[in-house]
């Protein structure tokens, strides 16, 4: 192991969203590199297959959190920060990496229940996760909280209803705990768009574009990494896209 792999060795890592897509692409490059990643999903059987997965290829044991992030609330988020602490006194790194969605939908046909969902999944389960994870976080050395945004958080766009609306509060939400928390040593929040991605929740909103067209997920991981490493430490920014130079 080189000495930038041994920097990430040991670093405990919460990723949602963490059975599929961006999700599982980090689960699977952070878990090679000897970080001990902490897997929240609700698909139980795909976190149990990425477990064996990780553990055959590098030996190493993934923590498995079930949870649908729909449900979430305080005491649901209490738990996960219990669980957390029984194996680890610290968290490195909250990767806010899980969306639905939604209906693709004019406003005027959006349903309540259908933009309630998404915005539960998409936005107060962040804001939960981040509020009840700041105790762990504080104990890092080089904390980091992590939101995976998109391109329609920057500017709203039509038929993307509760989707857009949530990403444009996401994004929101970093920049306010990027001010609100600067007094924890060395705490970064960055807001990382992927732009256009492989992933099953793409081929839902662009059901006509060839997949192969559009980048894996792997492509990400150098902007994953860099925002936690040291490097990242010193930059002022909180929004990042794929394509930007690091």
């Amino acid at each position: 192991m080189n000495k930038k792999q041994d920097h990430y060795k040991g670093k405990n890592i919460l990723i949602t969203g963490a059975s599929r897509g961006i999700g599982k692409s980090l689960t699977m490059e952070l878990s090679s590199l000897g970080m001990n990643v902490i897997m929240l999903s609700k698909n139980e059987i795909a976190l149990d297959l990425i477990y064996d997965e990780i553990k055959k290829k590098y030996g190493t044991e993934p923590m498995i959190l079930k949870c649908d992030l729909e449900d979430l609330d305080e005491n649901k988020a209490q738990e996960i920060v219990n669980a957390i602490s029984e194996n680890y006194v610290s968290l490195d790194a909250l990767i806010n990496n899980a969306a639905v969605l939604g209906k693709m939908s004019s406003i005027l046909d959006y349903d309540l229940k259908n933009w309630e969902k998404t915005l539960s999944t998409n936005l107060t389960s962040a804001f939960l996760l981040s509020k009840y994870m700041i105790p762990l976080l504080k104990n890092s050395k080089m904390p980091r909280l992590i939101f995976t945004s998109t391109s329609v958080a920057q500017e709203g766009k039509a038929y993307w209803g509760a989707y857009s609306v949530s990403k444009a509060g996401l994004k929101a939400l970093s920049e306010i705990l990027k001010e609100e928390l600067e007094t924890i040593p060395k705490l970064k929040v960055f807001n990382f768009n992927p732009k256009a991605t492989r992933t099953d929740m793409r081929a839902l909103a662009f059901p006509a574009e060839d997949p192969l067209q559009i980048k894996d997920p792997d492509q990400l991981i150098a902007y994953y990494l860099w925002m936690l490493s040291e490097e990242s430490a010193t930059s002022s920014r909180t929004y990042i896209e794929y394509g930007d130079k690091l």
